[in-house]
Formats: C-alpha cells, structure tokens, sequence
C-alpha cells in the first residue's frame, strides 16, 4: 500500500501565513517605532522596506505550501520540499516514536487535522509536520507500521478514564501562576525595544504620570495584573477544556482543547519520571498537578516540559490516582524532619544574596534610615520565604529497588518526584572540603527529557543519605 505524492490541503496555507507574520512582526514593529523620528526621507526607506518584507512573506508561503509534498511508500515516508535548495526527508515507519494530531475548530467540518511525527532523532522539532491533511492519514500510516493499532481506536476503560469537570478546571486555571510568565515576557519584549523609543516620548508619559496622581498610577497597575490573570485563566481554560485521560494497555491517551483540540498518545516507556507539582496557592488549598517527564525529539509544545496527566487533584486524591494509572510506582510520602543545618545553609545563602538589595536601600535613601531599615526587614522576611520552604521541603530517598523519591522546592512550588532507576542517567554527589567535613552534601539527579536532560536535586542532607542513593543506584 503506497501512494503518490500528496500536497496538503489549501487550508494549510492558513498556518503558513500565521508563521509568516509571527516571523516578520518583529521587526515590523521594530520599524515602526524607528518611522517616528521626523525625518521624512528615512520614512521613505523603512516604507520601502516594509513593502519588501511583504511580498517576500507572501512569495514565500506559496512557494512552501507548491513545493511541499508527502508520500508514503511501503517502508517509510517521503517529504519533499525547497525550490532552489530541493530538500527530501526519508522517514522510516519503524523509527517513528510518537503521532500526534491537533485539530483547529475551523478544521473540522473539513475532517482535516494537523499531524507531527516524531522519530527516535534528536532534532529540534518533530521530524514531520503536515499542518493541514485528512484525519484518515494517521490510520494510514498506522497501518504501514505494521497494522498499530491507531489511538482513535483505544477503547477506553471505565476504572481507567479520567475527564476533568469544571470546578477542577476553574481551580486549575485560577490556582496558576502562569500569569507571571506574561508579565515577564512583555518585559522582555520591552527591553529589547527600549533603546529604539525616543526620550521625548518617555518624557510625554512622565508629564502625563505625574498629572494622574498616585492612586490612580497604582489603580492602572493593579488594573494590568488583573488583566494578565484573567487572560492567563481563560487561556488555560481553552488550553485543558474537556482535558481526558485514557490507559490501556501500556498507552496513555490524553485530549485536550477549545479552540485546537489535540490529542497526544504516549507510551509507557517514554516516562522517565512522575512529578506532582504545588505552586504556593494550591499548596493552601491542598490540590496538586500531576506531570509526566518523558522522551521526546521535539522542544515543542507539551514536550519542551513536561505532560500534565492529571491537572487538578486534592491531595488526599493522589494515592488513589496512583494506583489507578501507575500501577508499579510505589507510591508513598516518607515522613521525615529536616535537619536544623540544611535551614541554616540556606538561610545563610539567601542573607547573602540580600546584601546588595541592602546596600542600594541604603544608598537611596540615607536620609530616610527609619524607611530603610523597615524596608530592609520586610525585603529580608520575604527574601528568605523560598529558603525556608526549600529547607522544609527538601528530601532524598530510596523506595524500593527500582524507585527514588526526591523532593524539593523550586520558586515556591513544591515538586515530589517518584523516579525509577532505568530511566536515570547519571547521579552526581554535591559537596566542599568544608561540608565533606560536615558530613553533608547535595544530590543532582539526571533523566533524560524531551531532546535534552533534566535534573533534579537537593541541597545540604546527610551525607550517609546521599551515599544510600549512590550504593542503590550500583547495583
């Protein structure tokens, strides 16, 4: 069973033209901002080359969508792509690792998805991506692989099916802190372009701040944060809507999405490590996520981190979840007392680090010494909240012969990891000629995840702990 060369369909050419603009919009903007110096003929020019950039964009999206074409022969698949520089990708059936699909609202009165396939290779994107081809492909394709059975085709199991409602969903997006990596990122895109804004329109936004008053400054930043929470929420919330989650026989099933519903199949095989994750809010509110490190060629999408397998659960929840879907994890939270040393080394880290937060308090307001040194404590308190939660939290220990559990903190989330031997790649013992003396070191484990590794560790534990790790690891 082969086919001829295939082009995808017209609707691809909507995709295309989105990575067309994303790509150019930058330094789109970028001119822009550079057109507003007053100079007429410099206008001329950047017009000029805006009109350039244009037509090259859309000369380029059909050029794409013309040369590109799909075969599937008897043993492989062929991509055959480029007009001057002629590209041909072979892609044998039996390295294919993964078939997802991701379909658009807009695609699916046309029963067209999008399908990425990704390989046993370590390339920076799945190996192909079709972004706009009928859904009967991924059956196509399954049965050239030796009649595999496709994902559509998984019957679900009762006691193996999990479908999120939407007081988890509502607690999942209103409990993430993923409205700060928004705020972040127009920081950074403001920084990129702040040399490019004139001083004159900084001082036009100072005059009219100044006129505003001070409530009305802190009203308009409350107002911004509010605005990327909601955003964030809602995201989110087309992100996990009808989030479902299916075992059967070695293979989970997970399909998600509003707008793009995407449906991922992953093997068991693939896990390298489960992590349960409580940012600081859901660790008040006892409820947790569930996340899956896995093997993948792709930095893309889910795989660039991790795959949520459980969005939302209580915490009393989890042993059951366990039991249900993991079977051979040995799931148990060993109770233990953090040493009164590993809350004074990090306490001590994190002093040090305020140091210079101090001295700039200092040096702006040396007038104001009440002022600085009510500030100071206050910075100081809050500064050592994360030391005190990883100090807290911070644990190594081996569950069986085949499992570890690590615990630690990260930005105040707390993360429990249950990680099996076979998936480890290294183990790393962490400690000076000052805390060898001790008798305390650190621990970094390394699995691998996505195109990459991924570490987790602790700091200042027993040493005889760290060393119990090493020996099981041996053997």
């Amino acid at each position: 069973m082969t086919s001829k060369p295939r082009r995808m369909h017209p609707a691809a050419l909507i995709f295309l033209t989105y990575t067309s603009i994303r790509s150019v919009i930058v330094p789109l903007i970028i001119l822009a901002i550079g057109m507003n110096n007053g100079n007429a003929q410099f206008q001329k020019i950047i017009m000029v080359i805006v009109a350039v950039l244009i037509i090259w964009s859309v000369a380029d999206i059909f050029v794409d969508y013309f040369m590109y074409t799909y075969q599937l022969l008897e043993s492989e698949i062929v991509i055959r792509s480029g007009l001057f520089v002629k590209k041909v990708n072979h892609v044998p059936y039996k390295r294919i690792q993964n078939i997802t699909t991701n379909q658009w609202f807009f695609l699916k009165p046309f029963k067209l998805v999008q399908l990425e396939i990704e390989t046993a290779g370590h390339s920076e994107t799945s190996e192909v991506s079709l972004k706009a081809v009928p859904s009967s492909l991924k059956d196509e394709i399954n049965q050239l692989r030796n009649g595999v059975q496709v994902a559509e085709d998984i019957k679900p199991v009762a006691q193996n099916t999990y479908q999120i409602s939407w007081s988890d969903l509502l607690s999942f997006s209103l409990t993430s802190p993923a409205f700060l990596s928004g705020l972040l990122v127009v920081l950074a895109a403001y920084g990129k372009i702040s040399d490019l804004i004139s001083d004159q329109f900084y001082a036009d936004v100072a005059t009219k701040a100044a006129g505003l008053g001070v409530l009305v400054i802190v009203f308009l930043v409350i107002l911004v944060v509010v605005i990327f929470y909601v955003g964030s929420a809602l995201i989110l919330i087309a992100k996990y809507y009808h989030f479902r989650l299916t075992e059967n026989d070695g293979q989970f099933v997970i399909e998600r999405g509003l707008f793009q519903t995407k449906k991922t199949t992953i093997a068991t095989e693939r896990i390298q490590a489960i992590v349960i994750k409580q940012p600081l809010m859901r660790s008040f509110l006892k409820i947790a996520t569930i996340q899956l490190v896995i093997v993948s060629n792709s930095n893309q999408g889910d795989t660039e981190k991790d795959i949520i397998v459980m969005p939302v659960i209580k915490t009393d929840k989890i042993p059951q979840f366990m039991a249900q879907f993991f079977k051979s994890v040995p799931f148990a939270i060993p109770e233990f007392q953090p040493q009164k040393f590993t809350y004074f080394y990090n306490f001590r880290n994190y002093s040090l680090w305020f140091l210079p937060v101090l001295a700039i308090l200092i040096a702006t307001l040396h007038n104001h010494i009440l002022i600085a040194a009510i500030l100071a404590v206050v910075i100081l308190i809050l500064w050592n909240v994360p030391a005190y939660l990883e100090s807290k939290r911070s644990k190594v220990t081996v569950l069986n012969r085949d499992y570890i559990f690590l615990q630690n903190s990260s930005l105040l989330t707390k993360q429990t990891m249950f990680i099996p031997k076979m998936t480890i790649q290294f183990l790393k013992r962490r400690n000076s000629l000052w805390l060898e003396k001790k008798q305390i070191a650190g621990l970094t484990v390394n699995v691998r995840s996505g195109i990459t590794k991924r570490s987790f560790s602790v700091d200042y534990q027993k040493q005889a702990d760290i060393d119990s790790v090493m020996k099981w690891y041996k053997e």
